[in-house]
């Protein structure tokens, strides 16, 4: 049995939603436009150079590689809890864009959700036909891999064929599933055609957005067509000699174990030659150091060691904040002390588990939280409740606010014991003598809840003393293999995030959409094990309809009716990240008020934060 992490499981989450796709940010088989940069991506500010090796050409950038010494002020050090290892194929097990290779790859686009912005990247245009079976992309003139030869349309139709043709390849489903055939009509141009409408491919699989994102798609044939099928997930990709991976971004990984990896940035990229972005970024290296623990993490920030780790808990944060004013996060200084992320916290089921297969001991186990509670006290009050599988962002909440009367119907953020009580009655529970709930034969239900300590050990503990309060007898447990055990069947009760909706609520639908695994297996996409085939219906019309499109909203409130009847899992609370970052020796970080990416540097979109980052100088 494998001991997945939260991390690693956000990965086969995303594998197992395969057939996820969103739409190209809403165009209806129409050429979308060529979106330049957002202002962030601008010329660093000059600093010394004196305790470089590398000779600087002009104030922005060295122009030898690999850079040897590098000054603090010109390094990036991001804290994170794996090193790359010279693992840098994305078809290979153990294989992480979360350590800092994310920083090797550009995607066709970027999509920034608080800001609601796609960012055109290699891409230049893509255009639906009439019934989105053919996706059309032009890429941009003048691509070059890190090697300096040219990035074709033809590295991304191999790499996707390869991905149909292959069993058993990261991100492989997808395309086994819905692509027909994938072909280079000319250097620049890329046609997909697929066997069944799919408005969102573009969006779905070359469009970086938080964790998601197709990077096996964006990998140089000319390397790759020498690697027979059968060594594709061993083959590592990194030899420093060959100054493998190669990338199209301004970055390259030149030395890796378990400890360090140091991605240097190049003598040359594309994008500066051919005048698309103006300069280079202000980082000449970037340092992915092993993360150890929040203590730790919160002393390296003091000291000014690093300049960003994962996402620390809220009291960590507060303290950390105090003890160094050249510290800040999303929101500045003061709570909930990071954005908002895609992955919204719920009591989960396993529903096809006694007694959490029943609809009414669902309902009661929600009615039997006080969410709020949950935040103030786990969380100091820095955070937010959530009322529906969906994170608040600007369209998701336009959905939300169409269904406003099943959610006054439904309302999952009521605490009420006596409505909990009743349904318990219905569904045949009666109370033993400790007041706890039994069922006809006298005995307690499996409701332990089970809950990573490490990410919910501040809010897991108060769920499960507040079930207990409401007659349920249940235990926080945080096994070694917690996020296993919480996805193949061991748990009837888990904390977990939904891994879906950005832009559309399609994602999300079709976590729900195929069975989940057998009961001793984890469950992928689907970890509650729902089933409805009402929702599964509604599910694939959405599939069929432009995002824009009105029938949308009706498909949603048709879905979300069945859902909220169903609760199939418990909302809780919105996840947040909350991310110290250093402004010391980098400005210029995203925040609420310059949202033009969220901060994490583990998701897809790292290189559009380190494009937005500015050298202060400082030493």
């Amino acid at each position: 049995m494998s001991n997945l992490t939260r991390r690693q499981f956000l990965r086969v989450s995303a594998l197992a939603t395969a057939g996820a796709a969103l739409a190209a940010c809403g165009k209806k088989a129409t050429t979308v436009a060529p979106t330049q940069p957002a202002a962030p991506v601008t010329a660093a500010t000059a600093v010394p150079v004196a305790q470089a090796t590398a000779t600087p050409s002009g104030p922005v950038r060295p122009t030898t590689w690999p850079l040897g010494d590098v000054p603090r002020n010109r390094t990036l050090i991001y804290y994170n809890n794996t090193s790359s290892n010279g693992n840098c194929n994305p078809f290979a097990a153990g294989y992480t864009h979360q350590n800092g290779n994310a920083i090797l790859i550009e995607p066709g686009a970027f999509y920034g959700v608080h800001a609601d912005k796609e960012y055109l990247w290699l891409a230049e245009s893509y255009k639906y036909s009439t019934d989105a079976k053919q996706c059309t992309v032009t890429f941009r003139k003048g691509i070059k891999w890190s090697d300096g030869s040219a990035f074709t349309a033809n590295d991304i139709a191999t790499s996707m064929m390869r991905l149909k043709k292959v069993n058993g390849l990261n991100r492989g489903g997808p395309y086994q599933m819905e692509l027909d055939n994938a072909t280079a009509v000319d250097d620049v141009t890329l046609q997909v055609n697929l066997n069944q409408p799919d408005w969102r491919f573009f969006f779905t699989h070359l469009t970086f957005r938080f964790d998601l994102g197709d990077e096996t798609a964006f990998i140089p044939n000319s390397v790759w067509k020498d690697v027979p099928d059968d060594q594709l997930i061993t083959f590592k990709w990194f030899d420093a000699t060959k100054k493998w991976p190669l990338t199209t971004g301004p970055y390259g990984i030149s030395t890796s174990n378990e400890q360090i990896t140091n991605y240097d940035l190049w003598p040359s990229w594309w994008a500066v030659d051919t005048g698309f972005v103006k300069d280079y970024p202000g980082p000449w290296r970037i340092t992915q150091q092993t993360f150890t623990n929040a203590t730790m993490a919160a002393q390296l920030l003091i000291n000014k060691e690093v300049d960003h780790t994962l996402d620390l808990r809220p009291f960590v944060c507060a303290s950390t904040l105090a003890q160094a004013d050249w510290l800040t996060t999303w929101t500045g200084r003061k709570p909930p002390y990071g954005y908002m992320d895609w992955w919204p916290i719920s009591v989960q089921f396993c529903t096809t588990k006694a007694p959490v297969d029943n609809p009414q001991v669902r309902w009661a186990i929600s009615y039997g939280l006080d969410k709020q509670k949950v935040v103030d006290i786990g969380w100091g009050g820095a955070g937010t409740t959530d009322n529906s599988p969906f994170p608040g962002y600007p369209k998701l909440v336009k959905y939300m606010e169409g269904i406003k009367d099943i959610t006054d119907q439904y309302n999952v953020l009521e605490f009420n014991l006596d409505k909990s009580a009743a349904l318990m009655g219905q569904a045949g529970f009666t109370k033993d003598s400790e007041g706890f709930w039994v069922d006809k034969d006298g005995k307690r239900p499996d409701l332990d809840l089970y809950a990573d300590g490490g990410l919910f050990g501040d809010i897991a503990p108060i769920i499960a003393e507040q079930l207990r309060d409401s007659g349920f007898f249940c235990q926080h447990k945080s096994p070694p293999d917690v996020w296993a055990a919480s996805t193949d069947g061991r748990a009837s009760l888990f904390l977990y995030g939904h891994g879906g909706s950005t832009i559309d609520p399609y994602d999300t639908f079709y976590l729900y959409y195929n069975p989940g695994a057998p009961m001793g297996q984890q469950s992928g996409a689907n970890i509650t094990r729902w089933q409805n085939d009402d929702f599964k219906k509604i599910t694939d019309e959405m599939n069929n309809t432009p995002m824009d499109d009105p029938k949308m909203a009706d498909l949603f409130h048709q879905g979300m009716s069945i859902w909220y009847q169903n609760l199939p899992d418990c909302p809780v609370v919105n996840w947040y990240h909350r991310i110290p970052v250093n402004t010391w020796y980098w400005d210029n970080w995203p925040d609420e008020n310059n949202p033009y990416m969220n901060t994490a540097l583990w998701h897809e979109t790292m290189l559009y934060v380190v494009l937005g980052l500015k050298a202060t100088g400082k030493t």
